[in-house]
């Protein structure tokens, strides 16, 4: 974005041209201070246990750069499958008591009384309550004696219904409600929180032996409820093996076109087998953030564990407590009971207001016995809008009201402090299709009113103030391109900046997610919602085989250059609505974020009342993000940042009071920024490129930082560049001048034929005004010009001269066959894979049929293949994967990449091992190795049939003599 400068007097601004004159006018009204923002611990990031330890030791920079201080273990909605201490056992009925006398690396659990129906990311279960298995059974516990365990039954469309058989387990009834739905529709969450009881009687079923049918007259509904009183149920609840509901003959629970919803799900589990050997265990999690660096105060960087309340225990959760602080002495003060058991995707959920208080309770007691220092966060509401999921009983009452009540009255009652943290989760953006970005943002405006109202029943129910943690937030939770662009930080900001106003002074935030891979959204694009990615294929970042997203400069905007400690929030207002902003003040200073809610860029002016009637010299700096820093270009998983900087400050110097908010754009005005003497930091840094041959330009971004200061030039020097020796290069930043505390810039530099070949390294010297610097190196190479220097297969000697092996999984119909077709010259013969692959239902990834190829001793001076091939996958979720064996992976995170589904026609493609990433969820090999090449292997994926046609593999070298590939391909066959 280029800008020209102004000068500043009563009001401060920027503008792309003077031509453009403000017609809106942000006015802040800095005589009113109102919460004073305090950012000690504010910034949260959770270090998920899916991650291996490399992924976060990688991420490292950008985790100390952010801010971020306080780390969550293990995780989300896994927190209630997790058992940290792998030492125990578990008792008759699933119940994990960890060992007290011994530690060892923890595990998954899923639940062994399954009543809700699962499919969340890929883990698919059916319900026990209808799995055909009478060995299996659902076990409804009584949490609370008002609120007893009962079962929905959803159908995606109204069903003729006559009669229902359920076979009981050992705790039977007395008797049990049988009802239907009466509306049409139940908008999410859906009938079991539904705020009014639209349940209609088919009847009181009195149960007498193991097995009840009751007939009733045919009725068309779409929800059916099994409720109960506790007053008819044995004392620990009631267990149901199997159940059956009729249309005439035909059981509408025999297959799997309807949705279970268990209220109420007794804990107890069995461990994983889909999911072991979990490197990222709590030891290993605390040895991590004991390295991380101290901050200026020399406060360490601090654990918030998320305990297992879905099919753990409050023993369980006790002696965590014990073991972290007592034994360990790790000193753990923060502690969050559950995950987002309101919600219906958790293990063991869903729980009412009711149910989830009690086990709070439970837990709040075992816990705080064993250390009362300790600080506890609930309920972790799955959502921020406060009006929106009914307590549970359908009687008016909303889930976070009722649940803040009942802990309040506990309180009060035992005279002890039992909720520290109130703690929720914000993702306010879902569509079923048509995702954009103006809706996105305009859904996040939907924050302000929630958060008054969480405020206001705090207020009204709980004795003295709480912190509030908002412990997961961002737009959304759908996979989309749009949380990869640059829109995503204007979300984010607007979202993080909504709550600061409000709770700044006892806030933290933790923005989600550290890292997560991207996966295909209702629009059919790909994304995630992460602050990092891994980087593109064959480029270099400062973050190591990470790289910043436009969520991650979101928050850094809000937290890092708008947030400030002691600093009051102020009222402030604007004349558009197309601009939100939000102001904090100390003295003569403010701080001021503008979020753009438009595809259009705005010219606003920026008043303070306190200024209007007084001379002022103020120092004031714009700091940029939008399009012109950063945009994703692509919409499919192989997508990718071109520019990738991050945001961009500009100093105003001028007499034009404008600025401008680029389109869907997000901007901090600083006001008189506090003045301090640091050295200037690299923020960001990347190469687009790692490897370059002659013709090529070298692509460099960096983006500095230098808190309270000014930045005053880069210097780029590569020592070895060519003939005539090194090369240097003054860096501009995007603007033209250095004269802000934050400058982005962008380098390209031609290779030219004087340029030599080899390893080389990029030396980048930043500089302050105040003549500190940092420097840093970034490696590159010339290489020489790829060329074919060895055959591996062409496939034209028969299927006996082919040495390759069938590797599949499961013991099912997956299979892998081969077939060479003979041909004349110069294309010759091929090998053609026929493929099956059938997806055992419990299986959480998607099961795979391979051909394993053996490679010749020439790998090992290969720099990569070409090869052609043509592939078919009948499946549209099925995919054709090549992985490159190596003797480096020791977790079966190969280096891979997926080829195109062709659909039969026969495509060149080109591999270069330098450039090559692994799949990302285990240990992150930096480089591979081609010495270290076991085997190739050619895999479809998902379940399905199809081919991997395969010819010419050819090895790409650097030096030697050229064999020519045949320069055609194969017409369609």
């Amino acid at each position: 974005m280029k800008f020209k400068q102004f000068l500043c007097s009563t009001a401060f601004a920027i503008s792309a041209t003077s031509a453009l004159a403000a017609q809106n006018i942000i006015e802040i009204d800095d005589a009113h201070p109102g919460v004073v923002i305090n950012k000690q611990n504010m910034m949260g990031a959770d270090l998920a246990i899916w991650n291996p330890p490399t992924r976060y030791y990688d991420m490292t920079p950008a985790l100390v750069d952010g801010g971020y201080t306080i780390f969550r273990f293990p995780n989300g909605s896994l927190s209630n499958d997790y058992h940290w201490n792998g030492a125990g056992k578990y008792d008759s009925t699933g119940l994990w008591t960890p060992s007290e006398e011994s530690w060892a690396p923890g595990f998954l659990g899923e639940t062994i009384y399954r009543g809700t129906t699962k499919d969340n990311y890929g883990f698919i279960r059916r319900s026990h309550l209808a799995d055909g298995d009478k060995s299996t059974m659902w076990w409804g516990e009584i949490l609370d004696p008002k609120d007893p365990p009962w079962i929905v039954i959803e159908f995606p469309e109204k069903k003729d219904l006559d009669s229902i058989i359920v076979e009981w387990g050992n705790l039977r009834p007395k008797s049990f409600e049988l009802s239907y739905w009466t509306d049409e529709y139940a908008e999410y969450p859906g009938v079991h929180q539904n705020l009014e009881n639209k349940l209609k009687r088919w009847g009181t079923v009195k149960v007498t032996s193991g097995e009840t049918k009751y007939k009733f007259a045919t009725t068309r509904a779409r929800y059916v409820a099994l409720r109960f009183k506790t007053t008819d149920l044995p004392s620990k609840g009631v267990q149901i093996r199997e159940m059956k509901l009729y249309s005439g003959s035909d059981d509408l629970l025999a297959g799997n076109d309807y949705k279970f919803f268990a209220m109420s799900t007794r804990n107890g589990d069995k461990p994983r087998t889909d999911w072991t050997n979990i490197k990222w265990h709590f030891e290993e999690f605390m040895t991590y953030i004991n390295k991380l660096p101290k901050l200026v105060n020399g406060q360490k960087a601090q654990a918030v564990i998320c305990v297992n309340a879905g099919t753990g225990t409050s023993k369980e959760a006790a002696a965590w407590v014990r073991y972290a602080n007592k034994v360990k002495k790790y000193n753990i003060k923060q502690w969050q009971i559950g995950n987002e058991l309101d919600g219906e995707w958790e293990e063991s959920g869903p729980l009412s207001a009711r149910q989830y208080a009690a086990r709070f309770i439970e837990y709040a007691r075992a816990m705080k016995a064993v250390d009362p220092s300790i600080i506890l966060h609930g309920p972790l509401l799955s959502t921020h809008k406060m009006q929106q999921k009914g307590a549970g009983l359908m009687d008016g009452k909303y889930w976070m009201a009722e649940f803040l009540r009942i802990i309040g009255e506990a309180e009060k009652a035992d005279g002890k402090r039992y909720l520290d943290v109130v703690d929720l989760h914000t993702y306010p953006y879902w569509a079923p299709n048509n995702l954009n970005a103006a809706d996105m943002l305009k859904a996040s405006l939907d924050v302000a009113h929630n958060a008054d109202t969480l405020n206001a029943w705090m207020n009204k129910y709980l004795e003295g103030k709480r912190r509030v943690f908002l412990s997961e937030f961002s737009t959304s939770v759908q996979g989309s391109q749009i949380w990869m662009d640059y829109p995503q930080a204007a979300g984010m900001a607007n979202i993080f900046a909504q709550y600061a106003v409000r709770f700044g002074d006892r806030f933290q935030a933790l923005p989600w997610d550290a890292f997560g891979n991207v996966f295909e959204g209702p629009d059919h694009t790909w994304g995630t919602i992460s602050m990092t990615a891994l980087v593109k294929e064959g480029s270099w970042n400062r973050w190591a085989s990470l790289e910043p997203t436009a969520e991650y400069y979101g928050v850094y905007m809000t937290f890092k250059r708008f947030l400030e400690s002691g600093y009051a929030v102020v009222p402030v207002k604007s004349t558009t609505e197309a601009i939100v902003p939000y102001a904090i003040c100390k003295g003569n200073s403010c701080n001021v974020l503008l979020v753009n809610l438009t595809d259009t860029k705005q010219i606003v002016q920026v008043d303070r009342k306190s200024e209007k009637k007084k001379p002022n010299n103020a120092r004031v700096e714009v700091d940029v993000f939008g399009a012109e820093q950063f945009k994703w270009i692509g919409d499919q998983r192989d997508a990718y940042p071109y520019p990738k900087m991050g945001p961009s400050g500009r100093r105003i110097e001028g007499k034009n009071r404008d600025i401008e908010v680029p389109p869907f754009g997000t901007v901090v005005v600083r006001m008189n920024p506090a003045q301090q003497s640091n050295a200037p930091e690299i923020l960001a840094a990347a190469l687009e490129k790692k490897v370059l041959v002659v013709g090529d330009t070298l692509d460099l971004f960096v983006t500095a930082v230098q808190e309270g200061g000014e930045l005053a030039g880069a210097e780029i020097q590569i020592k070895k560049w060519d003939k005539n020796g090194p090369l240097t290069v003054q860096a501009k930043p995007d603007d033209g001048k250095w004269n802000s505390s934050i400058e982005s810039f962008h380098l390209q530099i031609p290779l030219t034929e004087k340029v030599s070949i080899g390893n080389k390294e990029i030396k980048v010297t930043i500089t302050g005004k105040n003549k500190k610097q940092t420097s840093f190196n970034i490696p590159f190479r010339v290489r020489g010009a790829y060329r074919t220097t060895s055959v591996m297969q062409n496939f034209d000697n028969g299927l006996d001269n082919v040495s390759w092996f069938p590797v599949v999984n499961g013991d099912n119909a997956t299979s892998m066959d081969a077939k060479v077709f003979n041909g004349n010259p110069p294309l010759g013969g091929y090998i053609r894979h026929d493929f099956i692959v059938e997806q055992p239902p419990n299986l959480g990834w998607p099961n795979y049929s391979g051909a394993y190829y053996n490679v010749p001793e020439e790998i090992k001076n290969s720099v990569g293949i070409v090869f052609d091939y043509a592939t078919s996958h009948n499946n549209p979720q099925g995919y054709i994967e090549l992985q490159i064996m190596s003797s480096q992976v020791e977790d079966y995170d190969e280096f891979m990449v997926r080829l195109k589904n062709t659909r039969g026609n026969w495509v060149r493609d080109t591999l270069i091992w330098e450039n090559m990433k692994q799949e990302g969820w285990g240990k992150t090999i930096p480089q591979l190795d081609p010495t270290k090449i076991k085997n190739f292997a050619f895999r479809a994926r998902y379940s399905g049939k199809g081919f991997i046609n395969l010819d010419n593999i050819y090895l790409l070298g650097e030096n030697g003599k050229e064999v020519p590939m045949p320069r055609g391909l194969r017409r369609l066959r």
